[in-house]
């Protein structure tokens, strides 16, 4: 059953794959997509299958386009009205959708030679496999960071599970869009610093991202108080 679950994926994984390719798919959604059924279908294959490795060069690359999207489309578009104004929003967009490009074209290039097989080795004992909890107490990117892939990991391997815990389930992916949102608004800080934005100006910025992921970080506690036997 298991095998069978993993051979399906691996067809519907490598069908995906093909029209990205003849399509020449780049919309945020495709991207999204791609990142999606990449994450589902590594859950699935072993640590110790080679081809686990390939799905996460898929991953990372895809990751680079989605961290540009999301700072266009959802950090930049989070600012207060009268920072954006101050911005030059215009070209800020266009130097980020031009490097975009540059990593489209990058990633067709790799996907054009990936080699997806017919079967691979199935990451066996989901549910019972050993995963350390941690709690965070303080909001610190790479502490938080860290956390979310540990609950990422809870979450393939509960939705991998059977007899499927569905609330044990929104827990989770509740958590990890949380801490997704705190490391976005990071980079997206990270990144808007590479412009030439002035310094008292920033600095509000700064302390407006601050401010977001502390709420952020906040309704998180609250879950982790509330749910914790589920995380």
């Amino acid at each position: 059953m298991q095998n069978e679950l993993l051979s399906k994926k691996l067809e519907e994984f490598k069908k995906y794959i093909t029209q990205f390719i003849v399509k020449q798919k780049s919309s945020v959604k495709s991207i999204h997509s791609l990142r999606v059924n990449g994450r589902e279908l590594l859950s699935l294959v072993s640590a110790d299958d080679p081809f686990s490795t390939e799905l996460k060069k898929v991953i990372k690359q895809s990751n680079k386009i989605r961290d540009m999207d999301v700072f266009i489309q959802t950090y930049l578009g989070s600012l207060p009205k009268k920072y954006i104004l101050k911005l030059d929003i215009k070209a800020i967009k266009k130097s980020i959708k031009k490097k975009r490009k540059k990593k489209i074209k990058k990633l067709r290039l790799y996907l054009k030679s990936l080699v997806i097989p017919q079967s691979a080795e199935f990451e066996q004992n989901v549910r019972n496999k050993s995963l350390k909890s941690r709690k965070i107490e303080t909001l610190n990117q790479e502490e938080l960071h860290k956390y979310r892939i540990y609950i990422k990991k809870r979450l393939y391997n509960e939705k991998n599970s059977t007899p499927l815990d569905e609330k044990r389930v929104e827990i989770l992916i509740k958590v990890k869009d949380l801490l997704g949102e705190i490391n976005d608004n990071y980079n997206g800080l990270k990144r808007l610093s590479r412009f030439a934005v002035k310094p008292k100006l920033f600095e509000k910025i700064q302390d407006f991202t601050n401010m977001e992921n502390l709420r952020i970080f906040k309704e998180f506690k609250g879950i982790e108080d509330e749910y914790g036997y589920a995380l």
